[in-house]
């Protein structure tokens, strides 16, 4: 039941695991796991594992638990058996079974990347020396645990240094163990901030860099409409306005002007219109947005992203404003147009990608994919899928998936900036080298752990053996002290000041202690014969009522349950009486209590002498009233028996105490006499015979009224 008990509570605790870093969790309810294979050994500890894997299963969803840490389980438990302590246990299993077989199920079950498993299955070697060190501190700690009844009992008693050295160990892990979590947790804390600032500093310049960008284009674009305004003198002269133009900003793929037919007046480079067919099909613009926007809307306008027509297939941005006439600025001449070249992210990109392994994606409005670093294999011009991670992995850090929207497992770490344009850029990295270097930080917490530990063994089994050998020196000689005294120096100097002067104290005090043993024997026979003698007479005071040295009621129902255990054995019938004293109440009106006192210390003397067998018993009921059980009694004299003791009592004279006067009583009774087996409960007896008693007084008193209760009345 308490196996079953811990369990439940495990399962309740494991629904609840403690996150750490990604998909790493730590669970705590397999504690109670562990304190269970302790205790009661592997097949209990099994059934507590079931349960608390239980939980695990709610919150993981996989069942691979159950063949971990069942086997776990099983091998805490028969190390227990073989007196092997829990945390060495726990070390030799995860080393020799547990890693390679969580590896292996991990393999086969789990939904995650291989390179993700090593990390989680380190974690869980860690996670099970926390909890093997905890429980077996609980047990160590809490003395119901240790002395619990029904526990496995060690098969030899271990000795000093062992206890010593296990404890000492113990205390060291588990203080190395959760400092070493801390101090990592701590670190990945800061690594993460640390990714966190360096992603949305480099998107904050990024968006910077891209809007200044396109802003100082635009203004290139609307300063040349202004430009070519007032300046533009004749026809032919636009050729070479747009080429000088073309060759002062590189960054246009192409640039155009138009007259206000939407025709071409001007194109640089003329080298990707030296095809005559190609320049024929593609020689107007003016169902493009940017003619239509610009010259009928006599604005500055940029267009979408977009793939350009007669001037390559790249994707471009088309930035144009109208020119006018010079003498009327309202009166539009045609546009000034300039595709711009958006591979500027990608000289932006090679500055970040050697040092910061970061990754840039640039969506339009309508989310198509304007630029994608190359590592991340996007084409341009699609729209861009992404999922933003909800998965379980824990981590401060904003995660998104790209190449698999569907995965459980995190893809990169982003940061995301709007432009003003309405365009988005996104900073994404892999999360796997944050992992890594997780992975790396508990390895190293590992490796060091389990120097450690070999450390405190050897260290803490010196100390102990400090401490073990002298105290079993001196064990070995004062058992034998009782034959021969000590000629010789027992310890060396090495021996410990407080051990040597134990030996000292316990060599000069061993007679003394031996007299004082004595003495205190002597005083301790004494003391309990006082002791029983006080014990009877305090019993006595307990079961006797003190006036009339009659056992009380409280006795009397108490033995009833042992006369009638015994009469039924016999097959005997018992008799309860209840005698009360006539006009009581009158004697202590008229005499006072003094005389009432020994009217019932004459009557309790009369009842002793008349029911004098050792098995009757006589006690007072109450008042003036006295209750009798007789066992083994004759249905055929039992009234004869009680009207001799009535008519005894009424021929004593009670002389009144400080008085000359004397007075005699009469006595009422009321009586049944059944077989033992007639009901287990006294009251009911007392019942009938309380009946026949206030019948004897309705009819005048100084009579027994006796009901036989023979078992076809019973029936």
């Amino acid at each position: 039941m308490f196996s079953l008990l811990l369990g439940v509570v495990a399962l309740i605790i494991n629904c609840y695991p403690i996150p750490f870093f990604a998909n790493v969790q730590f669970i705590l309810g397999n504690t109670l796991t562990v304190i269970s294979s302790i205790l009661f050994g592997p097949w209990y500890a099994l059934l507590t594992s079931i349960l608390a894997s239980t939980g695990l299963v709610i919150v993981w969803d996989s069942f691979h638990v159950y063949i971990i840490f069942g086997l776990e389980a099983l091998f805490l438990g028969f190390c227990r058996r073989r007196d092997i302590y829990a945390l060495y246990g726990s070390v030799i299993f995860w080393l020799v079974f547990g890693m390679p077989a969580f590896y292996l199920l991990g393999n086969l079950f789990f939904d995650l990347p291989n390179n993700h498993l090593p990390f989680v299955t380190l974690k869980q070697a860690i996670n099970s020396m926390i909890y093997t060190s905890i429980a077996s501190l609980l047990v160590l700690s809490i003395p119901k645990l240790w002395r619990f009844k029904g526990r496995i009992k060690d098969k030899q008693r271990r000795s000093l240094s062992k206890q010593v050295t296990y404890f000492i160990t113990l205390m060291i892990t588990l203080s190395l163990l959760l400092s070493a979590l801390l101090f990592n947790f701590y670190f990945l804390e800061r690594q993460q901030q640390l990714v966190k600032v360096n992603q949305n500093e480099t998107v904050r310049h990024i968006a910077y860099a891209g809007e200044t960008y396109l802003e100082n284009h635009i203004k290139v674009i609307e300063n040349a409409a202004y430009l070519f305004t007032i300046t533009n003198d004749s026809p032919t002269s636009s050729q070479a306005f747009l080429s000088n133009l073309h060759r002062n900003y590189p960054s246009f793929i192409s640039m155009l002007m138009t007259n206000e037919k939407g025709n071409f007046i001007a194109l640089s480079p003329l080298s990707k219109f030296q095809n005559p067919d190609e320049f024929k099909l593609n020689n107007n613009v003016k169902d493009r947005d940017y003619f239509i926007e610009s010259f009928y809307n006599l604005r500055v306008y940029v267009s979408s992203v977009f793939v350009g027509r007669g001037f390559g297939n790249d994707a471009i941005v088309a930035m144009s404003a109208p020119y006018f006439d010079k003498t009327d600025h309202t009166k539009a001449l045609g546009i000034i147009e300039g595709s711009l070249d958006l591979n500027y992210f990608d000289k932006i990109d090679y500055d970040f990608e050697g040092m910061r392994n970061q990754s840039i994606v640039l969506t339009d409005e309508k989310n198509n994919i304007i630029y994608a670093s190359n590592q991340l294999n996007l084409k341009v011009m699609t729209p861009f899928h992404y999922a933003l991670y909800k998965g379980r992995y824990q981590t401060t850090l904003d995660l998104i998936n790209i190449n698999n929207t569907d995965s459980s497992t995190p893809e990169y770490i982003y940061a995301k900036s709007e432009l003003s344009n309405g365009w988005k850029l996104y900073i994404v990295e892999p999360f796997t080298p944050l992992l890594k270097i997780a992975e790396n930080q508990m390895l190293n917490s590992f490796a060091m752990l389990l120097v450690a530990l070999l450390l405190t063994f050897y260290i803490s089994n010196k100390i102990s053996q400090l401490l073990s050998i002298p105290l079993e020196m001196i064990a070995n000689q004062f058992s034998q002290l009782a034959q021969s005294s000590t000629k010789h120096q027992l310890l060396d100097d090495n021996a410990p000041r407080e051990v040597y002067s134990l030996y000292e104290t316990l060599l000069a005090s061993k007679q003394q202690l031996i007299d004082h043993q004595l003495e205190l024997e002597n005083i301790v026979a004494i003391r309990t014969e006082e002791l029983e003698t006080a014990n009877t007479k305090l019993k006595e005071l307990v079961d006797r009522d003190p006036l009339t040295a009659l056992y009380n009621r409280r006795y009397a129902e108490h033995k009833f349950i042992e006369t009638r255990e015994f009469c039924l054995r016999s097959e005997q019938a018992i008799t309860v009486a209840v005698v009360d004293l006539d006009f009581f109440k009158a004697i202590n009106d008229t005499y006072g209590h003094l005389a009432g006192d020994e009217c019932l210390r004459q009557v309790a003397s009369v009842l002793k002498q008349h029911f004098k067998r050792d098995i009757d018993i006589i006690s007072r009921y109450g008042g003036e009233e006295f209750m009798l059980i007789l066992p083994m009694s004759n249905a055929l004299n039992i009234e004869h028996h009680l009207n001799e003791f009535r008519l005894k009592l009424n021929q004593i004279l009670i002389s009144i105490p400080n008085g000359s006067q004397q007075l005699t009583l009469t006595c009422s009774i009321g009586a049944i006499i059944a077989n033992a087996n007639y009901h287990h409960d006294l009251d009911r007896w007392i019942k009938i015979a309380d009946d026949n008693l206030y019948q004897a007084k309705a009819q005048g008193r100084n009579r027994t009224i006796l009901t036989i209760i023979s078992p076809e009345t019973e029936s």
